[in-house]
């Protein structure tokens, strides 16, 4: 069955103030804290924030979109099928931000040789990649450090 409930309203009849406590109190604009955007530098800000701007949403990051090494061979071989491929020596150069993706997982086998550039990669990818005789560029500012740093 459905629940009804009853509206604020209709349950506060017969008592005389509504919830407001005294009568006086929720008359006029001063009980919402003035009327339109008074107060919008003082106990509006939240609402306003300055008098005259749009109200202002956050956006949410946005996420590097993250693909498998099985997506990234469907990737070389439908390049060098089209001819679409840039190459260097017998390597495919796949660009991440070309392609628009910013992570390679490591699901999958590779079985062409590939040169990643623009990309952030897992270590188990990583490993896979070089594994298979791939090359990978290091993108500018990320340093990667050997297991001999780390201990240092």
């Amino acid at each position: 069955m459905v629940v009804r409930k009853r509206k604020k309203k209709n349950k506060l009849r017969g008592k005389r103030t509504h919830g407001k406590g005294n009568t006086k109190n929720k008359r006029g604009g001063g009980s919402r804290g003035g009327r339109g955007k008074a107060g919008a530098r003082k106990h509006k800000k939240g609402k306003y924030r300055g008098v005259l701007k749009k109200k202002v949403r956050l956006k949410p990051k946005r996420k590097d979109v993250a693909i498998n090494i099985d997506e990234l061979d469907r990737i070389a071989a439908r390049l060098k099928k089209e001819n679409k491929a840039e190459y260097y020596d017998e390597f495919i150069i796949i660009d991440g931000k070309k392609l628009g993706f910013g992570k390679i997982l490591s699901r999958g086998r590779l079985t062409s040789k590939v040169k990643i550039i623009n990309a952030k990669i897992s270590e188990r990818a990583r490993r896979k990649i070089l594994e298979s005789g791939g090359l990978i560029e290091e993108a500018l500012g990320e340093k990667k450090e050997t297991p001999e740093e780390k201990k240092a």
